[in-house]
């Protein structure tokens, strides 16, 4: 581990430790030992967020958990952990879960793929690891039809973790669905792409038919196709950089040819930003 991990693991144990209490980034500056500015820039490379957004993200999940562990009023959670008011409160945690903390309540559901999860040794290096050659499986698969939630857009702000948790909610009305323990993140991409870097998601599910499917719900047909298969860590924040690193790096490498304007990622009793846990990322091939 080098200095900069040491300083960064330091700076989030420390706010781990003051979660519920009124800590400043010039405190965690002083104990660490760095400048406040030369500090910011370092936390920001190795972790992917500044040190304000991750002590918001870190309150709010620990507030999530509290919603759905005990009784405690909205109000005494927002007042716990910093909120002068539950207005406030519920405007911070409805930006990161999409539903205010009432309704999360309410669906007694933990929605990991947007908690934050502590920085820790083994997290920091899935964030910063040099690349490793990845070999990939070649598999044919079949033609099938995914049904579920569509956005557009460049998710900066976690819209796609946001578009599945709206698909939790109603996925059990898609009357077709064939296997309950798979989904698919099927991304498209057109001109838009090139110009701007926008892109299609599709949260979806496989069906059998689209029949009486509801409303809102969109479905793609992905014609039978040979296939380029990765295996990648199920940490969310890093699952644009390790797809990033198979077109730059390991599709190249293997000698193969991407084919289509689509892939999907694969699903199979997937849980989120679990340690050890992973999925499967497809590419379509010459």
């Amino acid at each position: 581990m080098n200095y900069y991990y040491d300083a960064v693991l330091k700076a989030a144990k420390l706010i781990e430790d003051n979660l519920t209490a009124d800590l400043r980034i010039q405190d965690i500056v002083e104990k660490i030992g760095f400048s406040q500015y030369h500090f910011m820039r370092v936390f920001k490379a190795l972790s992917g967020h500044t040190i304000h957004n991750y002590i918001k993200r870190r309150k709010i999940t620990e507030a999530a958990g509290l919603l759905l562990e005990t009784d405690m009023r909205i109000i005494e959670i927002a007042l716990l952990y910093g909120w002068n008011s539950q207005e406030a409160f519920s405007r911070a945690f409805k930006e990161t879960y999409n539903v205010p903390p009432n309704v999360y309540r309410s669906k007694g559901i933990n929605y990991r793929n947007v908690e934050q999860v502590i920085l820790s040794e083994s997290v920091l290096n899935q964030k910063t690891a040099s690349i490793t050659r990845i070999e990939p499986q070649i598999v044919y698969k079949e033609e099938f039809l995914i049904a579920g939630l569509k956005y557009t857009g460049k998710n900066k702000n976690y819209e796609i973790p946001k578009l599945w948790n709206e698909l939790d909610g109603i996925v059990n009305e898609i009357s077709s669905w064939i296997n309950r323990d798979i989904c698919y993140g099927l991304e498209h991409y057109d001109e838009e792409f090139d110009n701007n870097g926008t892109f299609g998601y599709l949260a979806g599910i496989e069906v059998s038919n689209t029949d009486n499917l509801p409303a809102g719900i969109d479905y793609m047909k992905i014609k039978g196709c040979k296939y380029a298969v990765f295996t990648i860590p199920a940490l969310v924040e890093t699952i644009p950089k390790s797809i990033g690193e198979i077109y730059s790096c390991h599709l190249p490498d293997s000698g193969l040819k991407a084919a289509g304007n689509y892939d999907f990622e694969y699903y199979d009793n997937f849980e989120a930003n679990k340690e050890g846990t992973y999925l499967s990322f497809y590419i379509p091939i010459e």
